[in-house]
């Protein structure tokens, strides 16, 4: 039986082991996907004697440019799909693409531009040049010859240029539904950073928001046209789908067929008020204010994807994919929430807390990264909040050291109450949770009123009140009461500390979960050095240039806790610098030299960055100026 290493006491539970899509198998369904939806969406296009579900049918009057739509959009998938898996195996190709072209970053976003984004926005203004040559000219003599045909002079090629940006926004808005999932083979498999997808998703999302006002604002100009012009001249081309004549629609056509080509109108603009909802929502002053706002209104958007695939039958082939993944992404996020999983609540120290949680979900994971984050909802805190955490355990270790037999392993999370009894400083306002990821406080929200606050009041106040005296804190003693979660994930993070020589942790604060997890792979490395065994998620190839691990956490004096996690060993350094009132900052440039002085100037150096915003932009600027220095900052904010 392997030796227990690092390995932490909690509570154990027998619970049904899961079978999850994961890093080493999410590659599948996301193949699947796109041939199953192809062969539909390119199946549909051909059955000409159907009866149309959208109000407008593009494969009816252009059946050619409606397949070309489709092969052309399914093609441009397939295609990033291939170069995102031969960029995850090259490493050096990673890395040149994640290089910034300017050392200024962009206005608005805040991001370098690097090379690789260059070569994703010349992919993408490709295929919006491909839709161009493929809609165009047909679109454009459709729409005039039938104009002129019933005396109408103009405006025909701005009808043209309406459906050419709603052709434009089909496959925006697939590429706006790909990278959403939490179980996205795009943050696992493809070893994209969350903080890309979201980017990604939101820069997609904004560009769709665009088009969709400028196809909305052609439309209105067509409108403001046809109605400066003769009441017969009206008849001819109806104002609520000028797609067809106005014998073909109601009012001209009072059939239920030609009722419903008139809810053209209606579908896309229910879709204009949700997306202009959802814009509002997502900017950066309300949605840091008010995370659920923003998240509960982008729940809308669901109900709008289905309405604009009634409103265009070509919106419903580019997102198909996005859709079919997201509905299995939702199945089994769903699957693994409705599993109440009996876990424990303890406190220790100067007002720190950790909740050890059961579970049995590492079956078929590949736990190569140290870092991974769970979603725990807590039905007595929220009914309706799920929040992310960083767990401090590493988790290839804690399956390798759980007996072979049992079937499950226990985790850990850490967090940091406000207002602990034995704290003589005035409780702060906001709790901050032991994550540096999706932290959402809100700068008004009052003592106990937070889901974090309310999740550490579930301690027994009798049993609190009791480890508060002297005698229990001296002998390490915790208090404890038992806790009632629901648990989604676990979600790896695209890291592999073991291919550099030095791996150095640069966290403030709350941002030290990640580093704990990360000094348990390091353990586990230097275990496997003493037993010649095979280090948990390590690679054998490339374990040995792992050669030293250091943490330099910076925390405020006052909410200072001496975490037994953070124990120092051979090889593995931890620095605290207390800051406060008075106290100097952490020096980050004296840490990276003293690194590299121990190392030499050609070690490769990997650095975890995690912490308040201003702390991890100063480390990535010190860090970027280094050669040799890879860096993983803890920042999904976007």
């Amino acid at each position: 039986m392997p030796s227990r290493i690092g390995k932490e006491e909690g509570l154990v539970v027998h619970t049904r082991p899961w079978s999850r899509i994961t890093p080493r198998t999410c590659l599948w369904p996301l193949t699947g996907t796109l041939i199953a939806t192809f062969g539909l969406s390119i199946g549909l296009t051909f059955r000409s004697d159907h009866h149309c579900y959208a109000g407008t049918c593009g494969e009816w009057l252009f059946p050619l440019q409606a397949r070309l739509h489709v092969v052309v959009w399914y093609v441009w998938l397939s295609v990033t799909v291939i170069f995102l898996a031969i960029r995850t195996f090259h490493p050096q190709m990673q890395k040149t693409l994640a290089t910034p072209i300017f050392h200024r970053k962009l206005p608005v976003i805040k991001r370098n531009l690097t090379f690789g984004a260059c070569l994703m926005i010349s992919w993408i203004l490709a295929l919006y040049a491909v839709i161009v040559g493929i809609w165009w000219h047909r679109l454009r003599d459709y729409f005039v010859d039938r104009s002129t045909a019933g005396g109408i002079q103009h405006g025909g090629t701005t009808l043209a240029a309406v459906a050419l940006t709603g052709h434009w926004c089909d496959v925006t808005m697939g590429m706006a539904l790909i990278p959403i999932s939490r179980h996205s083979a795009l943050a696992s498999f493809f070893q994209l950073s969350v903080s890309t997808t979201l980017t990604l998703h939101m820069l997609s999302a904004y560009t769709l928001f665009v088009l969709v006002i400028t196809h909305a604002l052609l439309y209105v100009s067509w409108v403001s046209l046809i109605n400066s012009l003769a009441e017969q001249a009206k008849t001819i081309i109806p104002v609520l789908n000028p797609t067809y004549l106005y014998h073909e629609t109601w009012p001209g056509n009072d059939s239920p067929l030609g009722v419903w080509r008139a809810s053209l109108i209606f579908t896309g603009l229910f879709a204009v008020i949700v997306m202009l909802a959802i814009a509002i929502t997502t900017l950066p002053q309300l949605r840091r204010k008010h995370f659920n706002l923003f998240y509960f209104t982008h729940l809308f958007s669901v109900l709008m994807v289905i309405v604009i695939c009634l409103h265009a039958s070509t919106m419903f082939y580019c997102t198909a994919p996005g859709l079919a993944m997201w509905c299995l992404d939702w199945s089994m996020r769903l699957r693994e929430l409705k599993t109440i999983l009996p876990g424990s609540i303890s406190t220790f120290g100067k007002g720190c807390i950790t909740v050890p949680i059961p579970r049995t979900r590492l079956a078929g994971c590949s736990c190569r990264s140290p870092l991974a984050h769970f979603f725990i909802h807590h039905g007595d805190s929220s009914r309706r909040e799920v929040h992310p955490f960083t767990t401090i355990t590493h988790l290839a270790t804690a399956d390798v050291t759980t007996e072979p037999e049992s079937p499950e392993i226990s985790i850990q999370f850490l967090f940091r109450k406000a207002g602990t009894p034995n704290s003589p400083q005035k409780p702060p306002r906001r709790c901050a949770r032991l994550s540096a990821i999706f932290s959402r406080p809100s700068k008004n929200a009052k003592k106990g009123t937070e889901w974090t606050e309310k999740l550490a009041s579930s301690l027994d106040p009798a049993i609190e009140r009791d480890y508060i005296s002297p005698g229990r804190q001296e002998h390490g003693l915790q208090a404890s009461s038992d806790l009632a979660l629901r648990l989604e994930g676990p979600y790896f993070s695209p890291a592999d500390p073991s291919r550099y020589h030095a791996v150095v942790c640069l966290v403030a604060g709350t941002g030290v979960s990640g580093a704990i997890a990360i000094a348990g792979a390091f353990r586990a490395l230097q275990h496997s050095r003493v037993t010649n065994e095979p280090a948990p998620s390590i690679h054998e190839r490339l374990g040995p240039r792992w050669q030293t691990c250091t943490i330099a956490w910076s925390v405020r004096e006052n909410d200072y806790t001496d975490l037994p996690f953070l124990e120092p060993s051979a090889d593995l350094t931890v620095q605290v610098c207390l800051t406060g009132p008075g106290r100097p900052r952490q020096n980050i440039q004296d840490i990276m030299d003293e690194t590299r002085n121990k190392l030499g100037p050609d070690a490769s150096i990997w650095t975890y960055i995690s912490g308040p915003k201003g702390f991890i932009e100063n480390a990535k600027t010190i860090c970027k100026a280094m050669p040799h220095v890879d860096i993983f900052a803890a920042d999904w904010e976007v």
